[in-house]
């Protein structure tokens, strides 16, 4: 999640018709058909939809504040490495000058950007699967772990680690927030108690939810590597299956079992996925609070139109509840 204020300062640009002089003037740099750009959304990225030749295209770009572009150049090349393995994947294309990621200066700031072909297929609402899709889930990030396991990119490297992570949510819990803190070091104390062993640790998605996926009927493709990271392969399970162990579901149930179950058709599972989720699912809990009050840093009136006004109440609800959750459990 982008800060407010550079959120802001970009969507204020939009027009009615859902173009942007910023979004047009990155966008120079590839081919693009006359009057086709519209806003899609902004969340990490600013994101917006084109037709080149006819065929619909994404433009994603972010504040140079926001992401450097060595790690965008890094996504970028991870993506063509994977596709050329065979996983169906949303590949940058090459700018008019070549370039997989072109740097734009502009009046609005300096940004970094790509553009991927858009994947054909349909998306879901985890309320819509059945165990047989489940499965087919489960399956494509098996797919993907085996395939990263080989990986052989140098940029790989420069990825971020869970304690990179961690250290940078530690700069965004609020002074004196006592629980906050001790909940932050036991995590990263647990963490750091867990064997990281080349069979069970590496680089992972880390937001394989279902936002990220474009299902067809034979593969699902994956829309982005923002956050790809070196943890533990049964965190991307607990991450990926968030919305089911927000309903407290147990190591027993049927979608996780056959999500699983698809996971094993490309790679062993950890044995110790279960009593593990807990701790993984603190560790994105932790992630997502820092990144919600990183976001927030915009002091939102009523001069803001509704939809900002909106986005900045829901930032303040997810942050108290979590705190609360936090502070709940340890009085």
């Amino acid at each position: 999640m982008m800060c407010l204020s550079t959120m802001w300062k970009v969507d204020s640009t939009i027009d009615a018709n859902g173009s942007s002089p910023v979004a047009e003037q990155i966008l120079d740099r590839w081919t693009c058909d006359s009057g086709s750009i519209r806003f899609f959304r902004s969340s990490a990225n600013f994101v917006y939809v084109f037709r080149s030749e006819g065929k619909h295209h994404f433009l994603r770009f972010a504040d140079s504040l926001e992401r450097g572009r060595e790690a965008i150049a890094v996504e970028a090349d991870l993506l063509r490495w994977l596709k050329g393995t065979g996983i169906p994947v949303a590949c940058p294309v090459a700018s008019v000058s070549g370039n997989l990621v072109e740097t734009v200066e502009s009046g609005w700031g300096t940004f970094h950007a790509v553009v991927s072909p858009a994947l054909d297929g349909a998306q879901f609402e985890i309320e819509e699967l059945d165990h047989s899709a489940f499965r087919r889930w489960g399956a494509a990030l098996g797919a993907l772990h085996a395939a990263l396991e080989r990986y052989p990119g140098a940029g790989s490297a420069k990825r971020p680690t869970w304690r990179d992570h961690l250290e940078s949510a530690a700069l965004y819990l609020p002074d004196g927030a006592r629980a906050l803190r001790q909940e932050l070091i036991e995590t990263t104390l647990e963490l750091a108690a867990l064997p990281q062993a080349r069979d069970t640790y590496g680089l992972i998605h880390f937001d394989f939810e279902l936002d990220n996926l474009v299902w067809r009927d034979d593969a699902i493709g994956i829309l982005d590597m923002d956050d790809c990271s070196y943890l533990w392969y049964a965190a991307d399970i607990a991450f990926a299956l968030g919305d089911l162990f927000e309903e407290n579901t147990d190591g027993d149930d049927a979608r996780l079992l056959a999500f699983v179950q698809g996971y094993s058709e490309h790679r062993p599972v950890d044995e110790h996925l279960a009593s593990r989720i807990p701790l993984f699912r603190r560790l994105g809990d932790l992630v997502k609070y820092a990144r919600v009050v990183r976001a927030a840093d915009l002091i939102v009136g009523p001069e803001h139109p509704e939809w900002l006004r909106d986005l900045s109440q829901r930032l303040e609800d997810r942050a108290s509840t979590y705190r609360a959750s936090i502070e709940g459990r340890r009085t």
